[in-house]
C-alpha cells in the first residue's frame, strides 16, 4: 500500500455528536527513550564500581595509587555518572508530543512548545531516513535503529520559535530539514495523526474569539 493509501485508510471519522470528549495523549519521543537506554548500563556499570572502590577498604586493607583522603573523589565521579545518565532518563519520560484541545504541544525534558492548530498546514506519513539520509557518524549508533521507521510529518506555517532555538532545545531531528514543521518519531504515529487531525477540525468548527 503506499503512504499515500495509508494516510487515507487512517483518516479520523468525525460524523457523530461532537460533545463527545477525546483524552489527550502524550506520544513519547522514540530517540530520547534510545538515547536513556544507551547510556543506562555504562552508566548504572561505572557507578557500581566506583561505589565499590570507595567501599572497598572498609573490609579489607588496600593500597590505591592516590591518597586515602582522596577517596572521595569517587564519589563524585558516581554522582556525575549517574546524572549524566538520568537527564536523558528523565527526558524520555518527560518528552513527546501531546495533542490537547487548545494546541498542540511539543515536550522537553525540560521545556514545553505550544502550536496553534491553525499554525498547522498538513500532517503526512513518511520514513526517517527519507527526511535525514545523511546522519553525522557521531549519531549513528543512536539515530540507526529508526532509519526504516515511520514518522509523521506536521507542516506547518512557522516557527513559534527561531528553528535554531527549537534544534538546541529538542534535539537535531525534530524540525524538518526543508521547509517549516515537525518530525514527529513516535511509537504510534496512527493514532497522533487522528487525535491531531480531530483537534484541527474542533478548533475550524470553533466560532472566533472576541476582542475585549
Amino acid at each position: 500500500m503506499s503512504l499515500r493509501g495509508l494516510r487515507e485508510t487512517i483518516r479520523p471519522t468525525l460524523e457523530g455528536p461532537r460533545s463527545r470528549a477525546i483524552r489527550p495523549r502524550r506520544f513519547p519521543f522514540l530517540l530520547y527513550q534510545r538515547l536513556a537506554r544507551m547510556y543506562r548500563r555504562p552508566a548504572l556499570l561505572t557507578t557500581l564500581l566506583t561505589m565499590g572502590l570507595y567501599s572497598l577498604p572498609m573490609f579489607r586493607p588496600v593500597e590505591y595509587p592516590w591518597p586515602p583522603e582522596q577517596d572521595f573523589l569517587l564519589l563524585i565521579l558516581a554522582s556525575a555518572v549517574l546524572g549524566i545518565w538520568l537527564i536523558p532518563e528523565i527526558g524520555s519520560r518527560l518528552s513527546g508530543v501531546e495533542p490537547r484541545p487548545e494546541a498542540l504541544i511539543l515536550r522537553a525534558p525540560f521545556f514545553a512548545l505550544r502550536v496553534s492548530y491553525r499554525r498547522i498546514r498538513n500532517t503526512r506519513p513518511t520514513v526517517f531516513r527519507e527526511l535525514f539520509p545523511r546522519i553525522p557518524y557521531r549519531h549513528r549508533r543512536w539515530v540507526e535503529p529508526f532509519y526504516n521507521h515511520a514518522v509523521l510529518v506536521i507542516e506547518t506555517t512557522g516557527y513559534p520559535l527561531p528553528s535554531s532555538w527549537i534544534r538546541w532545545l529538542f534535539g537535531p531531528y525534530v524540525c524538518l530539514p526543508q521547509g517549516n514543521g515537525f518530525v514527529c518519531l513516535v511509537s504510534d504515529w496512527m493514532a497522533l495523526s487522528r487525535l491531531i487531525d480531530y483537534y484541527r477540525e474542533a478548533a475550524r468548527e470553533a466560532p472566533p474569539q472576541r476582542s475585549e
